[in-house]
């Protein structure tokens, strides 16, 4: 694996979760898309939801690679959701009016931020 992107995977009942950190990059994002294939292919996940909380940085190919792990989800019947999006992550997906496509999640709270009330 690329060690621009850091991975840690968590599964609780059907539930996936992969939090990413570091760099999202053309040299990181063929391991990261195999990796999140696998994880959704697998017949214990029903819901991959990946975090995006420490990710620095993303370019162009990490936008493609959500798209394809979308369209597998949605052949599949499962749910895909992105988790804590911040800054370029965020900024790419709105700026490609892409956002809409994708289910938010905000499971963990942030760090010196109220949630909702």
């Amino acid at each position: 694996m690329n060690t621009d992107v850091g991975i840690q995977c968590d599964q609780h009942g059907s539930e996936c979760q992969v939090s990413l950190s570091g760099r999202i990059t053309i040299d990181s994002s063929p391991d990261l898309k195999v990796l999140l294939l696998q994880r959704l292919q697998s017949p214990s996940c029903q819901s991959l939801t990946v975090d995006f909380y420490e990710v620095l940085y993303m370019d162009a190919s990490g936008i493609a690679v959500l798209l394809e792990i979308l369209k597998a989800s949605r052949n599949q019947g499962k749910t895909f959701r992105l988790s804590r999006l911040r800054e370029r992550p965020r900024f790419l997906l709105e700026a490609w009016r892409l956002l809409p496509l994708f289910e938010e999640s905000n499971q963990v709270a942030e760090p010196n931020r109220k949630g909702p009330e």
